[in-house]
């Protein structure tokens, strides 16, 4: 069976042509998107001040805004203002885990990622949202997100492994992106030190935030073929490694750990209520890496990604006294469930509300072993969705033994294959990239501003 390629690629002999090509494999759904979400841009003048064309235009940019404009039938504003506002809308609230050597059930390495955000990006990622990054003369590497706008690294070739936590901080300035950090250390890099350089070099761009612009602050966990495994941590101003090798596992959530919190400037929960739910899932994953230590892999960890126990034994010092089986925090379980949105509504509390539902729902379920090329991939809850093996040998040109069973990604929904660098988080980023850039930059520091000045 044949799987053509133009279901997965965006073709143009000029701009206008790939904005038209573009817009016809993103289909009828994005259309509708499109409409909503540039309603609710124009509400917001400073998401489009900050996202202003510049005079004159860039011709590029507005051929491809133009071309993909009438292939949709739309006007070109309002997809350019759907456009900037749609990175607002990730809330992510995720949990994850490195293993390697001893701990594993074959001594080899095993990552996991649950992704939690608003159940709206699973619209937007669509039902696979994997896909190959290759440029020229670089390594290629799976990535995670949108094609036209941004891939969070998440293995490459060489076997650098990554997932990756959002995470609030205060020590803001400006520099890399994560999205450009990350980017550069999978098209570069083979071993978890060479990675650190990268990240601890910077510059690290890191964004005030406590909420809405999570997104632009990472915790990353990474492993290498040798068997190396570290935890990232960083803001603006400083940089952490905890090098988790010789314990062999390490889990992460959306709060700084080992990075003195004082320097960073992040979030507790005294600081910030909803952030106990963070310290709740990290509780409980240490605690399942124990009870599954030297049997973790694919069925086990399905299994811990799946739980929906909370742990508040690390919230004592913060004034939370509760145990499992009483009322569930928000955004305490692993497995992400929005558990107290109904109580919150029946309470007229509708930002806890609204604030839970964004967090605490498990979108995508990532497990990666890069030793077999492999990922494990849920579409949904991992408590009550498949888990289905996907390989990637061929796609990153390291071809191993197949895991038996593990599906081609054609055989899914189509791979996607990339050959440049797109990103709209980089500081030189320009034409579409960089208005869509500066967009969410507008959005983030409209909805953090009620956290930091609220009188």
């Amino acid at each position: 069976m044949q799987y053509p390629e133009d279901q997965f690629v965006v073709r143009g002999r000029d701009r206008f042509a790939l904005g038209a090509d573009a817009a016809r494999v993103s289909g009828v759904r994005t259309r509708a998107i499109v409409k909503v979400l540039s309603a609710w841009a124009r509400r917001e003048p400073s998401i489009l001040e900050a996202t202003r064309m510049p005079e004159p235009a860039e011709e590029d940019t507005l051929a491809e805004v133009e071309g993909a404009s009438r292939a949709m039938g739309l006007a070109a504003d309002d997809l350019l203002a759907a456009r900037r506002i749609m990175e607002s809308l990730a809330m992510p609230g995720c949990t994850n885990f490195g293993a390697v050597g001893t701990a594993t059930e074959d001594r080899g390495v095993f990552m996991s990622w649950n992704f939690d955000v608003t159940p709206f990006f699973r619209l937007l990622f669509g039902r696979f949202p994997l896909f190959v990054r290759e440029v020229e003369g670089k390594i290629p590497y799976l990535a995670h997100g949108i094609p036209a706008l941004f891939g969070m690294g998440v293995m490459n070739g060489e076997g650098l492994t990554c997932v990756i936590n959002a995470v609030g901080v205060t020590d803001d300035g400006e520099g890399l992106s994560p999205f450009e950090l990350n980017n550069i250390a999978m098209e570069t890099c083979t071993r978890v030190s060479e990675a650190a350089k990268v990240f601890s070099e910077g510059p690290h761009k890191a964004v005030k935030a406590m909420t809405v612009g999570m997104l632009m602050n990472w915790n990353t966990t990474w492993a290498d073929a040798d068997g190396n495994l570290s935890l990232f941590e960083y803001s603006h101003s400083h940089f952490n490694e905890h090098d988790a090798t010789r314990q062999a596992t390490i889990a992460s959530a959306n709060h700084h750990q080992f990075l003195d919190q004082a320097l960073s400037g992040g979030m507790n929960p005294d600081s910030q209520p909803l952030i106990a739910g963070s310290y709740s899932r990290l509780a409980r994953m240490y605690a399942l890496l124990e009870e599954y230590r030297g049997r973790l892999g694919p069925k086990v960890a399905k299994e811990m990604v799946s739980d929906h126990i909370p742990d508040y034994s690390t919230l004592s010092d913060f004034g939370v006294e509760r145990e499992w089986w009483q009322e569930k925090l928000d955004d305490s379980t692993i497995c992400a469930h929005a558990w107290n949105v109904s109580k919150h509504l029946r309470q007229g509390h509708l930002n806890d509300a609204f604030m839970e539902a964004a967090f605490s729902t498990t979108v995508y379920s990532f497990q990666f072993q890069p030793h077999l090329m492999t990922s494990w991939f849920t579409d949904g809850h991992p408590c009550k969705n498949n888990t289905v093996p996907v390989y990637w040998g061929k796609h990153l040109g390291a071809e191993v033994e197949r895991y038996p069973g593990a599906l081609e990604p054609e055989e899914l929904f189509g791979a996607r294959r990339q050959t440049n660098r797109r990103l709209i988080f980089g500081r030189e980023a320009a034409g579409m990239e960089g208005l869509m850039g500066r967009a969410w930059m507008a959005v983030v520091r409209a909805g953090e501003r009620s956290n930091f000045n609220p009188y």
